[in-house]
């Protein structure tokens, strides 16, 4: 009996300690992401050029084809602010906002100039990001998906990412 009893005051000094444990990180960390406009336009690149390496021949410079600009706002809906800690942007081609993969051993050319006024995000806060993206595409089309991605680090050492995907219209 005795043992009995031991074993439920040891049960009953356990319970408070379970309760006590440091809370669990956040399964979602809640900042929306608006890109604008969204159908953004395209219209003829002016100026800015990539390498093609044509092997043995000497290489050839191109101008891009298309130029689309747009802005995404970030807003942070938690009550822990953030820092924005990197940006990437990737372009594809696509038809009605679906990528089209191209064929054989082409690709997208492409590349971005980002601006921004900080890299903070403070708690249930905004902040803007514009872009201009010039790119070429293997099909010849201006219609593309832009998918721009975002990594953060919260105030409370969470590292977490998400992506905004705006199309740019033919």
């Amino acid at each position: 009996m005795e043992r009995c009893v031991r074993a439920a005051l040891l049960m009953l000094a356990l319970v408070p300690a379970s309760a006590c444990q440091s809370p669990t990180e956040p399964d979602a960390i809640d900042v929306t992401m608006q890109a604008n406009p969204n159908p953004a336009p395209a219209s003829g690149s002016t100026g800015r050029t990539y390498r093609v390496d044509m092997g043995d021949e000497p290489d050839e410079i191109r101008e891009y084809d298309w130029r689309s600009s747009f802005s995404v706002t970030l807003t942070n809906n938690d009550d822990v602010g953030m820092d924005i800690t990197a940006v990437s942007v990737r372009v594809q081609q696509a038809s009605g906002g679906i990528v089209i993969a191209p064929s054989g051993s082409e690709i997208e050319k492409y590349e971005y100039n980002s601006q921004a006024n900080g890299n903070r995000l403070e708690a249930k806060g905004s902040a803007s990001m514009s872009f201009d993206v010039w790119y070429d595409l293997p099909n010849l089309g201006k219609e593309s998906l832009v998918t721009v991605s975002f990594s953060f680090m919260n105030d409370d050492d969470v590292s977490f990412s998400d992506t905004v995907q705006v199309r740019v219209a033919p």
